[in-house]
């Protein structure tokens, strides 16, 4: 009888651990990533070249820490307080990008975004781990856009293009006109400005979910 009592302690034990917040289950800065896509997928982090005040070198050709995570499945990537970046899927562009830095200048606390600005080839959110804000879209917006909204990756993924006009400057605006749509700037950067949530947490960890 005793070994069935320890073995429902244990049990409850277990199912309180797993059910605890995300700032709860992991120590130091950086970021819990979830695929809730169908397929295993492999994600791909950039640390900017260099940034300024509003402005940064975006990092098109040095990937770092390639996490690949099964379909459902979740981990924590630790990063170093320095990064100031994005993590993406795979390594090609057109791509939705989940921008953050881990530790701000004035606040020492991590902020982020979804931006679709240099394509989107699937839904993506980030969220705090320490309060409510949250940034993104979880809808599917890859199917039923105008054909000209579409571009395909080197490796033939048909996807949404860029709508800032990406390595060739020339702006797809059906891509502009279907994702503030179905999105809108105020869940996503579309043409840069303003209106998208600043999605922040005290404690230097964030939670992003690519769809």
């Amino acid at each position: 009888m005793r070994s069935f009592a320890l073995l429902a302690v244990l049990t409850t034990l277990l199912c309180t651990s797993s059910a605890s917040p995300l700032s709860k289950r992991a120590n130091g800065p950086g970021i819990h990533l979830t695929n809730k896509g169908t397929t295993t997928q492999t994600f791909n982090f950039y640390d900017n070249y260099w940034n300024g005040v509003g402005t940064a070198g975006a990092n098109f050709d040095h990937p770092m820490l390639p996490t690949t995570l099964a379909a459902g499945k979740t981990t924590f990537v630790s990063l170093p307080t320095t990064f100031k970046g994005r993590v993406q899927r795979g390594t090609q562009l057109p791509a939705t990008w989940v921008e953050f830095q881990i530790s701000a200048s004035d606040d020492h606390g991590s902020h982020g975004d979804v931006s679709v600005q240099q394509g989107c080839d699937g839904a993506a959110t980030i969220a705090s781990t320490d309060n409510k804000s949250h940034g993104g879209f979880t809808q599917n917006v890859l199917v039923g856009a105008p054909e000209a909204a579409y571009k395909k990756k080197p490796n033939g993924q048909k996807v949404i293009d860029s709508t800032v006009g990406g390595f060739t400057g020339v702006v797809n605006q059906a891509a502009v006109k279907w994702m503030n749509e179905k999105v809108g700037q105020v869940n996503a950067y579309i043409t840069g400005g303003t209106g998208v949530p600043d999605v922040s947490s005290k404690n230097q960890q964030l939670a992003v979910v690519f769809y």
